[in-house]
């Protein structure tokens, strides 16, 4: 058994002595898990009509409830899965006049309304027995009534990590704690210095993908119970898009030796080819947006510190091309005509359409974007730098 399988037979293991059972946290990370539980509560026979999905908002716990109440066909009783379920959802009501006109319908949204109570009422009450509630939600709040009596009453998987107040961002300590734990649960017992740092500098923002990758690369080691620093930076991938910056400043210096084996790298490690032509795509309709406002900055501009020039000629400029992204752009596009960002932007709409309908190995047509992005045409641009 893999350190996958190891983990959500545990953590299934948990959610198997009670009528009622919670999983907190995002649903890449524990939907998993759920799946993994019904499997080891059902047959496969059973699954097909004895299991069942539904989501606050678009069932009501009314139906939840009256689907907990069926008899199985093949097994005594049913599992109900109410799956990311929210405290609080929007609540639509449709109103038309009196004479049922329907070209005066009207949708009015209230307030937010809160479902807690009728599922409190419905745990309450008490589940059919023989059946299950299954319950996953990325958070609940543990001052509720609802929290309270899952706590006390439910089996209960918290997968939940840290997440800053304001920003609604995963923390680095939370990161690390979740990579921690996925180490140890994949049988990691020798992780060598760095390695966790590793791991958390090419995380994603999303948990469930950087899990995911985690897998992946402690699979893929001949000796799966060790892990070196060396081993994250040779084999996982860069979750975190700081390739991103070293692509387009490879471009941004007409380094195109760089940037060719940038771009070789990040496919031979299984970077979808797509991806990098948005990136390509959007860096350079933010440059052919930022070089018309070169040529209207004060001489001198270009020597002036990232602070003085923020809070001088930078502070009146239109919104995109204020604060340090703006100012990146601006120094990028100096190296650029604007004809040519035209151009290059409509280059890689061209190589997006040649990757999905040519059997051109994409490698090659990035070689050739790249060499004409990297490769001067009549000369060097222009500097304004006064």
């Amino acid at each position: 058994m893999n350190g996958s399988s190891r983990e959500r037979s545990k953590d299934a293991a948990k959610a198997s002595h009670h009528d009622v059972a919670l999983f907190l946290g995002e649903s890449t990370v524990v939907d998993p898990l759920v799946q993994a539980f019904v499997d080891e509560r059902l047959q496969a026979s059973s699954r097909a009509l004895d299991f069942e999905i539904f989501r606050v908002g678009e069932r009501s716990i009314g139906e939840v409830e009256a689907a907990l109440r069926q008899v199985g066909m093949f097994s005594p009783g049913r599992v109900i899965w109410l799956r990311g379920f929210s405290e609080t959802r929007r609540r639509g009501a449709a109103v038309s006049d009196a004479d049922g006109d329907d070209d005066d319908v009207e949708v009015e949204e209230s307030a937010e309304e809160d479902p807690s109570a009728e599922l409190l009422a419905l745990v309450e009450g008490g589940i059919p027995s023989d059946s299950l509630l299954i319950l996953s939600a990325a958070t609940l709040d543990a001052r509720s009534r609802l929290f309270k009596w899952l706590a006390k009453n439910a089996d209960v998987v918290d997968r939940r990590v840290q997440i800053e107040s304001r920003g609604g961002k995963l923390t680095e300590e939370g990161l690390r704690r979740a990579v921690e734990r996925r180490l140890e649960e994949l049988g990691v017992t020798r992780i060598g210095k760095g390695a966790v740092d590793e791991i958390v500098r090419r995380s994603g923002t999303g948990l469930g993908e950087t899990l995911q990758e985690i897998d992946r690369l402690v699979l893929s080691q001949p000796d799966p119970s060790a892990l070196e620093a060396g081993d994250v930076r040779s084999s996982m991938r860069d979750l975190a898009l700081g390739w991103v910056f070293d692509l387009t400043r490879a471009i941004e210096r007409r380094d195109l030796a760089a940037a060719e084996n940038l771009i070789a790298r990040l496919l031979s490690a299984g970077e979808a080819p797509l991806r990098l032509t948005a990136t390509l795509a959007s860096h350079f309709a933010r440059l052919a947006e930022a070089r018309p406002v070169v040529d209207t900055l004060p001489r001198g501009w270009l020597a002036m510190r990232g602070p003085e020039f923020l809070a001088g000629p930078g502070a009146n400029l239109p919104e995109p091309l204020r604060g340090w992204r703006g100012y990146f752009s601006l120094h990028a596009a100096v190296e650029f005509p604007l004809a040519e960002l035209r151009r290059l932007h409509g280059e890689v709409r061209r190589l997006d359409a040649a990757i999905k309908s040519t059997p051109i190995p994409p490698l090659l047509l990035f070689s050739r974007l790249l060499q004409d992005a990297c490769i001067r045409r009549g000369g060097a641009a222009t500097r304004r730098a006064g």
